[in-house]
Order: C-alpha cells, then structure tokens, then sequence
C-alpha cells in the first residue's frame, strides 16, 4: 500500500519559458514538483530551504498558500505575511504583510490564506480562509466580493459538501482551464472559466495522482540479511520509525550489492535468487512473477528498468564451453520475454579492434561480469559488464534496434565490478581496479586511475556526485566529482564514528538520502545528499548483516 496520502498545504503551477506547465506541490517543510503534461509527479520532495535558498526563515518550514499571478512568479503566504517568489529560479522578492500587499481584504483574511487560486477574468484571484472566499483584483487592489464557497463556487455544495467548510490547497492547470480543490485526503476539479465545480470528491491516491503520496513518504528499506547463499532474507524497515514491520520469505542469492533491484515507481522488487528473478508486488508482498533462464542458463546480475518502468533487462549466462551472453527483455510484473539478444565474442573483438576469434573457440569466452546492468536515461542503451577472454568490457546495447552498437575496454584489462550511467546520458562509469569513465559519444576515457577499486558505483538522481564504495574494508563511502573523480568527501558509515565498509547503497525518492548497509556495524547508514553527513544508523534485526538494499514508498499490509 503507499504511504499516508498527503494532506497538502499549497499547491501552484508556473508555465516555463518553452511552454512546460510545472506544478509546485508544499506539505510542511518540502515541496515535489509536478509534471502536469505527464500527468505524475516529476521529483520526490526536497526541504524548501533547498530549493529555494533566498526564503525567509518563517517560510522555509512551509506554506499556507501559494499562486502563481503569472507564468513565472508566484504569490506565497505564511502566518499573517506574504512575498514574491519565482519558483524557477529562487528569486524572493516583495516581503510584506498581507494587509500591505491586498488592502481591503477582510480581518480573517489579513491573518491567514488557507488556499489561494490565481487565473480568474483579468487580474481576478480567489483566495480562501475558512468557509469563505474572497475574489480580489490585483490590477485595481481591491476586493469584489467575499461570500460562503458555495456561493461562489457552483457545484460544490452537490459535489463535495464536505469542502464547502474549507479549502486546504488549490491549483489552476492553465491550458486546460481546469481548476483542482484539496482537503484532507480528498480533491475536487471544475472549470475555472465559469466557477464550477464538476466532478464528486475522490480520494488522492497513486490512481488520481500518481507520485504524489510516494514523493512525501519517508518510505521503506527492503533490506538483504544473512550472510550464507541462498539462506537470507529481506526486512522490510518503516523509515518513519527505522522499525522492521515485515520480512518476506524469499531467499536472495549470495550477498552481491545487486541482489534487490526496484522499478523506477518502486511498485515492484526484483530478487535475484540461485537459479531465477522473482517479482514481488510491494503492494501485495506477493510474488507476482518469476523470470526463469533456459535450460543450463542462469542469472548473470541484477536487473534494469525502462525509464516508465514497463520493461526489465537482465543479463542471461549460457554454461556451455566458451560461454553465451544474452540481454533478455521481459514485461515488467510478467514472465513474458519480448527480446532477446545474444551478446557474441566475435562482435565484441571486431567492436574493439582486436584480432578476431571464432566464437566458441578456446580464448573466446564470454560472461556477465555479475555487475548489475544500467540504462541510459532515454531507455534507448542498457550497458552491460562483461568478461571477455578474461578482459573487463562493458557493451552498449542498442535495445530498440536489438543489437549491440558498440563496447568499451576497460583500460588495464581488469574485470568489471559496477556500473553506472550518467544523468545526461553521456559518461559511463565503470569500476575494475579502479573507476574509469567513458564519453560515450566517442568512445574517449575521460578520466581513469584516480579513484582505488570499487564494487559500487551509484550517482542520485540529480547527478551530483558518484558514490564510491570501495572494495577495501574500512574506508566509508567516497563521494567525487563524477568528471574528475576529485574526492569530495569521504563519509564514515560505521559505528561509533568509524569508517566502516559500506556494501551496498540506495537513494530514496527523492535522492534527498541514501541508504548505505553496512558490513561492520550491521546497520543501514542515512546520508544526507546535500550535506554529505551521516544522520542516523539503522540497526539490523538481531544483529543480522545488511547487505543489498533498494528503497520503496510502498509496501503492502497483505
């Protein structure tokens, strides 16, 4: 089930200078941003004090109200004040009262907004406190009327009488004319244009909203524990309160860092046990899938998603002599494989520029490296890490033409241990005995030998920063520059202050915090992205070992 539907405190849309209409959503102190064309939240939420820097202290642990009176800045209200605030690009302006900035507006209003609506006739707005509702012009500053919200708004008394006692937040969708009320869990839409109220009150849940309850959800850690293969298990810890509320009885194999792999909307984990992947549906906490290889075939890694999360990728081992490497596409939730395409040594050594060898003939083997799969961000590349003839490869897969397009050699033939993709698209990390990145426009190395052996490589969800976790015991987690590979920072995840030996890591919706198991202190680290500070450590039930973990807003009560 998701998190607690969130119960809003304002809500906004600016039009961005190429035509793109980005909603604002506020609950207490952070704000997620909304995708209105793709119909789902864009972000998980960040505090305010971070995506907007210049905010008054009072503003910054949240809103009453907020509108944007036109395409790019916005009308925001707290407590009896209000400002100006460009929701683009963080620039405050015009710190007043409210009795200041709208003269004439009645006393309940001049202490505090519930809600506020911009996009009106001319320069009209609405703005709510209470069971009442004030229609105000902006460009003559002064009020026009103030009536019961039923009054004013047709259709709401018959569609949602509950609303009718008050607005908690409100949002305009410009170019459909549509206007949205929200109160408690609950939220009514009508056309703006005539004051109208059209549909009943329905729920805001993953269906009517899509994102909105997992980008406020402290969500939850579905962490690998035990350390002999094929014997674990997977917690499942509420973050809210760091308590394990369930364990699923399903065995993950070994202890790699990429055993539990979670869909881009974290509806569905992935397992990666001895011989097959299981889905489980977060939801229901039952296994709604398994994804099974052919006959002397077995699971070479973790998994990958499409962007959309609709399609999974994962690499396929064939035992046979000299070895067979395929990239296998399944129906994301299903057992249906779409694809398959066979990974060949004889093209990888063309690919390279190296002598050809009949695949199949002894030096021409081919196998994942076991290092999990990644995708580039238009889900048009899934690269994979591959031992070719005992050199370490990572091959660029062209899965909507269904071929390989190109590969890249490690530099000093070690082997592949993690992988990972740039934001952009453009530079390729990869770990052997040390972190190379690739351009992979051309091929280049664009820097290499600076940062020691790493078995993960992990970048969140804005780019900033490629997180190290270093094959050595004892030396936290090491975050640089994803470019030059400056070390910035190197966190101590262990107990007591110690180093620690991180194993494996997570960000969360967000990538407001990752989530970082450790093999030491068997704990599960919280790292503040923004920060680089270790803000609290998470025991693991009876003193288990952490090992893979993946982070969810979901998780079912049956």
């Amino acid at each position: 089930m998701p998190a607690t539907p969130p119960v809003l405190d304002a809500f906004l849309t600016v039009t961005e200078p190429d035509g793109r209409e980005t909603g604002f959503a506020v609950l207490g102190g952070r704000v997620a941003r909304f995708d209105w064309a793709a119909g789902r939240m864009a972000s998980g939420a960040r505090p305010l004090e971070r995506q907007w820097p210049a905010l008054p202290t009072a503003f910054r642990t949240g809103f009453d109200a907020a509108m944007a009176t036109d395409n790019l800045w916005a009308m925001v209200f707290r407590g009896s004040q209000c400002l100006r605030l460009n929701p683009l690009t963080g620039q405050v302006a015009e710190i007043t009262t409210i009795a200041a900035r709208l003269p004439g507006l009645p006393q309940p209003f001049q202490q505090g907004i519930d809600a506020a609506l911009a996009g009106g006739p001319g320069n009209e707005v609405y703005l709510f406190a209470g069971d009442q509702c004030a229609r105000y012009d902006l460009r003559a500053m002064t009020v026009l009327e103030t009536a019961p919200l039923e009054r004013i708004w047709a259709g709401l008394a018959q569609h949602a009488p509950e609303f009718t006692a008050g607005i908690d937040a409100a949002v305009r969708h410009p170019s459909q004319g549509t206007f949205h009320f929200f109160r408690g869990d609950a939220f009514t839409r009508g056309t703006l244009a005539t004051r109208t109220v059209t549909d009943a009150a329905r729920p805001v849940d993953d269906t009517t909203w899509p994102g909105l309850s997992a980008a406020f959800a402290a969500g939850f850690a579905y962490v690998q524990t035990g350390i002999h293969s094929g014997s674990g298990k997977v917690d499942v810890i509420d973050l809210d309160g760091d308590q394990v509320v369930h364990t699923l009885d399903i065995a993950p194999f070994d202890d790699s860092s990429d055993t539990l792999q979670l869909s881009p909307d974290g509806r569905l984990l992935y397992v990666w046990t001895r011989d097959h992947w299981s889905c489980v549906d977060t939801g229901t906490r039952h296994v709604v899938a398994e994804l099974h290889p052919g006959d002397d075939e077995m699971p070479g890694g973790g998994v990958c998603f499409s962007p959309d999360g609709s399609l999974v990728y994962c690499a396929t081992n064939h035992r046979g002599q000299g070895g067979r490497l395929f990239l296998d596409t399944y129906r994301a939730g299903t057992d249906q494989r779409t694809q398959r395409i066979e990974l060949r040594a004889g093209d990888l050594f063309a690919a390279l520029g190296m002598p050809p060898v009949a695949d199949g003939a002894m030096g021409s083997s081919l196998w994942s490296s076991y290092s999990r799969p990644v995708i580039s961000p238009d889900g048009r590349y899934v690269y994979v890490g591959a031992d070719l003839d005992g050199r370490g490869v990572v091959v660029e897969v062209d899965v909507q033409a269904g071929r390989m397009r190109q590969a890249f050699r490690i530099p000093d033939g070690s082997g592949v241990d993690a992988v990972a993709v740039s934001p952009d698209g453009i530079h390729l990390h990869a770990g052997g005995s040390g972190v190379v990145t690739f351009d992979v426009r051309n091929g280049t190395v664009v820097c290499q030998q600076t940062l020691p052996r790493c078995t993960v490589l992990a970048l969140p969800p804005d780019g900033d920063g490629l997180y190290c976790l270093p094959w050595d015991s004892k030396e936290g987690i090491l975050v640089a520059d994803p470019l030059t590979h400056a070390v910035r920072r190197r966190i101590p995840v262990g107990g007591s202050g110690g180093p620690g030996t991180p194993h494996a890591i997570a960000f969360d919706y967000a990538g407001t915090f990752a989530y970082v198991s450790d093999d030491h202190s068997h704990t599960v680290a919280v790292v503040d992205t923004e920060t680089y500070d270790m803000v609290r450590a998470v025991p693991m039930r009876d003193g288990q070992r952490p090992m893979s973990i993946a982070v969810s807003p979901y998780f079912g009560s049956s």
